[in-house]
């Protein structure tokens, strides 16, 4: 999704994995019809109890790094704006993404603030597709989300050349692998064309996207 769909004038793009429910064969056709590349598990009924109970949580969680993903950009941009603007600027994107949940959000949109902010564009005039995942914290750090390998898919097949990731390998809290690792496996194991970067705040995100190609030849020297 482009972040121009929630009303930014930025040029990146957030990955979102759509969850739900469905209740018999024919839902499930409607869904597979709509969504070729959908995946299904069977589950019990409490399960979407539960589910319902976490997307009420997720919604609150998408909230707060969407604060967090507005002071950043100002912050970083070093942009004047009065409390009431950036509250302002806040309630109306909460409003435009009132049909997603979860903060795995906040990185790209701070990242698209930031363009808007500066009007710049990451996007060399759409000669570059910057996609990418990961929350964005009250201290400007990216945490880790989840879905890593969906998400790493369908940024590929929409054509993204950077996809920034959570560089948590240090920090990942949970079991297996972290979104770093995962993600650099992932590119590996399915050949992908796509270069992932892990970053670990958003002016890490912002300081790489600002320098490059320059970046990638300091990294890569020929």
């Amino acid at each position: 999704m482009s972040i121009q769909d929630i009303g930014v004038k930025g040029s990146v793009h957030f990955v979102y994995v759509r969850e739900g429910f469905t209740r018999n064969r024919y839902e499930k056709l409607s869904v597979r019809r709509s969504y070729p590349d959908a995946q299904f598990t069977r589950v019990s009924a409490s399960a979407k109890e539960a589910s319902d109970d976490m997307l009420d949580f997720e919604k609150l969680l998408k909230d707060d790094t969407i604060r967090h993903a507005v002071d950043s950009a100002a912050d970083i941009a070093d942009q004047p704006s009065s409390v009431d603007q950036l509250e302002d600027r806040e309630n109306k994107l909460i409003e435009e993404t009132s049909q997603y949940y979860g903060n795995s959000i906040g990185l790209m949109l701070g990242i698209g603030l930031y363009e808007e902010e500066k009007h710049v564009d990451f996007s060399k005039l759409g000669k570059l597709t910057i996609a990418g995942t990961g929350t964005l914290e009250e201290d400007q750090s990216v945490g880790s989300v989840g879905a890593i390998r969906e998400k790493l898919r369908t940024a590929e097949a929409e054509g993204a050349d950077i996809f920034l990731v959570p560089k948590d390998k240090e920090t990942f809290m949970y079991e297996g692998l972290s979104n770093e690792e995962e993600a650099l496996q992932v590119a590996g194991e399915l050949h992908l064309r796509l270069r992932v970067v892990p970053v670990a705040s958003l002016e890490e995100a912002i300081y790489y996207l600002s320098n490059y190609p320059k970046y990638e030849l300091e990294l890569d020297p020929k």
